[in-house]
């Protein structure tokens, strides 16, 4: 195993005299950590380290072997231990792509650079949400956390080799000429590492964010096959928009979906021709009938918006959630669904909203809100709401009456 010491703060690059910017941050030696212990630190393992070689705090692996990013570039996924009775898995998510095309940077294509790569600075440390660590509100605050990278653009569940033909300008070179769409081998490669290095956790909890969230019921599947006297959970952000229909086809055909579901227990009745994403919630809820499967998404949600209006779709995004949620509603029993009012885009991952407060209550600074923690429907907020799904405890749907406006909620 080659364990290596990275400082990434600002402090880090005068202490070691960068010179640009531009230039890669120096790497420092075991030997030297005495010498910089107030600097902050990512510890970076290649291969496969064991649980007990995880250092505090956020960990990034680089398992090589079979997992690779979009370009061909290496796939890493980042570890905090802690209890190892209790462990978040959580799947972020960053676009989807499936052409050379909508692969290419925005604003031609449907991705930046990042998440077409994983950096040793994608790891949460530092953030809010369902990783604030100085939160005592914070239903995950005592889990092991492993948080995937996500650099293939297709969901995690892609398993295809496409040639990369995407457009370019005059002078401009492609960064590959394949487009790996590697997310379910590299998705199984972390769930390996975690099933040899966890032996019999009480409380899995697999989250989805986001474009991450679509393939997360097929985790959860295979995470509850594994640990079978597990209270296994599932916590879905930011998704249920993309019920579309054939114009969902490309996306479809491009990463292989089917064909890798159909090697699943659970998955093999999947119909090729008329598949949707959101038969893969339907075929793990019924596989797992013990097992409440959640969906969050805004009733405007922004990014999904544009989605649907580059994908061609018009009319309003809430007839295209609600109709993904009542497809799965018809055939699992469950499912449940939280749709709270506005536009914004993922929950779960520490993101902040600026209230402005009217009257001289704080003479009009905003409040500043952790949506994870502050936003609710009709009282009963998105927080409390996942933390009755970790305790096994009976959950409704929600849904915003007045969708136009998001409710903060304010102890």
């Amino acid at each position: 195993m080659n364990d290596r010491f990275i400082f990434v703060s600002s402090l880090a690059c005068v202490a070691l005299g960068c010179t640009s910017p531009g230039e890669q941050t120096e790497l420092v030696e075991p030997s030297q950590q005495a010498a910089n212990e107030s600097l902050p630190q990512v510890i970076e393992h290649s291969g496969n380290p064991t649980f007990a070689d995880l250092a505090d705090g956020w960990n990034t692996i680089w398992p090589g072997e079979e997992t690779m990013c979009l370009y061909g570039t290496p796939y890493g996924f980042f570890a905090r231990p802690a209890d190892p009775h209790k462990v978040l898995i959580s799947f972020p998510g960053g676009g989807a792509c499936w052409s050379g095309l909508t692969c290419t940077d925005e604003p031609v294509g449907r991705m930046d650079d990042n998440p077409k790569t994983v950096r040793n600075e994608d790891n949460p440390a530092g953030s809010a949400g369902i990783f604030a660590e100085d939160n005592p509100e914070n239903p995950f605050q005592d889990f092991t956390k492993v948080h995937l990278g996500y650099c293939t653009g297709d969901m995690h569940i892609g398993n295809a080799v496409r040639p990369n033909d995407g457009p370019l300008a005059e002078g401009e070179t492609r960064p590959n000429d394949t487009l790996h769409f590697n997310g379910y081998r590299n998705a199984m490669t972390v769930l390996q590492w975690i099933f040899a290095n966890i032996e019999s956790p009480d409380t899995v909890v697999v989250s989805g964010h986001t474009s991450g969230s679509y393939g997360t019921p097929l985790y959860v599947s295979i995470v509850a096959d594994h640990y079978p006297d597990a209270a296994v959970r599932h916590l879905g952000d930011g998704n249920g928009a993309l019920f579309i229909g054939e114009r969902m086809q490309p996306i479809r055909d491009a990463w292989g979906t089917v064909d890798l579901l159909s090697e699943r227990p659970g998955f093999t009745g999947l119909n090729p021709d008329t598949f949707v994403f959101e038969d893969i919630t339907i075929a793990a809820a019924q596989r797992h009938p013990e097992i409440v499967f959640t969906q969050m998404i805004t009733a405007h949600d922004m990014v999904f918006s544009e989605m649907l209006e580059y994908l061609g779709v018009e009319g309003p995004i809430l007839d295209v959630v609600e109709a993904g949620h009542d497809y799965v509603k018809r055939q699992a029993d469950n499912y449940r669904t939280y749709v709270a009012g506005g536009n914004k885009h993922v929950i779960s991952l520490g993101y902040f909203d600026s209230v402005p407060q009217a009257g001289n209550r704080n003479r009009g600074l905003p409040d500043i809100y952790d949506r994870f923690y502050s936003y609710q429907v009709n009282g009963r907020r998105y927080r409390d709401w996942i933390a009755d799904m970790i305790d096994g405890l009976p959950l409704e749907d929600v849904r915003c009456t007045d969708c136009e406006t998001m409710d903060h909620y304010a102890p």
